[in-house]
């Protein structure tokens, strides 16, 4: 018996979202797409998605569908738990088993895992069917958990995870543990190279540059949204924006430790040098084989410049600064502002948005700020999930634990 044009249309969609999961290299964005793309094949309300670091669960997204559609913020930000079958994501993370729950609440008592209502009590949700999957590299380790959350029915009921919910979730469970190693290996390349200008400039550290790439997806998001970018081009966008941010400041590697770490302010001989910084960046990253190099290599070079103008190295104004490198400008200030420093103490967030709107327009892309504006709140969370004080390498050993 052969297949329907409705089911093969629904095959495609299902191997290419497939392959766009094996080509993001990102560990963040990989995350958040396995979630979206298997919420959306399992026609799930709601998710969640961990990681396994060592003995440690840590909670890394969440979605959830009708908290959005109240016009509401997800309350959850990132948290890791010890790893333990009580939970059940804990449980299907050492034991590897999925877990089908039609309804949460009739867990029988004798089960060793339960459910915890209490993030519901705080979104004012009710979770009902969950289907709970491991995510299983080539070596037989779990190194992720995939939660989707009530099922829908196509009148928008939510009802049990049938088998064909089951086995498309197991699909997605297994490419996303396939790419997530991927991720690993290209987060800790990354990882290395900042650690590399961490020991030549203590403040370009691992949580830093982090923040950095965070911040910068979530400005350029608002942006593509706004302009009606193809989703396809978006994700990819963001992958690589959120890699390539990340190596803005590699330049300082070549930069004399008598300047990165004088205690005073640069005479102006001094800051000429340090400024060479983006020249040297670029240089590092000359060889461009991948959007990902051509990328960095512009932010790198680029991300001193000033929309008036008066910027560094080379004093581009306007579009003929990378647009890219316009973002991650207004990432990289945003977190030195807010930011402990040798030299000065954070500023409140308050402090640091008034002091921002005063150089859109001159040091930054005006048409940006309604984004920068507008992705606020979810700056004040990313915060929080790359505290200073946690090294970015340490945040690698846990992914390879």
């Amino acid at each position: 018996m052969g297949i329907s044009a409705t089911d093969s249309e629904f095959l495609k969609r299902v191997l290419a979202a497939g392959t766009m999961l094996v080509n993001i290299g990102d560990i963040d964005i990989l995350l958040e797409q396995i979630l979206t793309e298997a919420r959306f094949f399992t026609n799930a309300d709601a998710g969640s998605i961990y990681t396994v670091e060592g003995g440690i669960l840590s909670f890394r997204h969440s979605q959830n569908d009708t908290i959005t559609r109240r016009g509401e913020r997800i309350p959850y930000t990132r948290f890791s738990i010890p790893l333990s079958k009580s939970s059940m994501a804990g449980y299907v993370a050492s034991t590897g088993d999925v877990l089908n729950i039609d309804d949460v609440r009739e867990i029988p008592p004798e089960a060793p895992y339960s459910f915890d209502d209490s993030y519901d009590k705080v979104a004012f949700y009710r979770t009902r069917s969950t289907l709970t999957l491991p995510l299983i590299n080539n070596r037989k380790v779990v190194v992720g958990v995939l939660q989707l959350i009530n099922a829908r029915s196509d009148g928008r009921e939510f009802i049990a995870f049938h088998s064909r919910m089951e086995l498309l979730g197991k699909y997605y469970a297994t490419l996303g543990a396939l790419a997530l190693e991927r991720a690993i290996m290209t987060r800790t390349l990354l990882m290395r190279m900042v650690n590399m200008t961490e020991l030549r400039d203590p403040g370009e550290t691992g949580p830093h540059v982090n923040r950095v790439g965070s911040y910068s997806v979530a400005i350029y998001d608002s942006w593509a949204k706004t302009n009606d970018v193809e989703e396809t081009d978006r994700i990819h966008n963001r992958d690589i924006l959120r890699m390539a941010a990340m190596l803005h400041d590699v330049g300082k590697t070549g930069i004399s430790d008598v300047i990165l770490k004088k205690p005073a302010s640069l005479s102006p001989e001094e800051r000429k040098i340090m400024q060479n910084h983006c020249i040297i960046g670029a240089e590092v990253l000359r060889n461009c084989e991948s959007p990902f190099d051509e990328m960095a290599k512009d932010i790198a070079l680029c991300h001193h410049e000033n929309w008036d103008g008066t910027g560094y190295p080379r004093g581009l104004e306007g579009n003929k600064i990378p647009f890219m490198a316009r973002i991650t400008a207004i990432a990289d200030v945003f977190d030195a502002l807010s930011s402990s420093r040798a030299y000065k103490s954070p500023w409140t967030f308050e402090l640091v948005t008034e002091e921002m709107a005063k150089m859109f327009g001159s040091k930054f892309d005006p048409g940006l700020e309604t984004h920068f504006i507008s992705q606020f709140e979810v700056l004040r969370e990313l915060r929080e999930n790359y505290p200073d004080g946690i090294n970015g390498n340490d945040q690698v050993e846990r992914y390879n634990g």
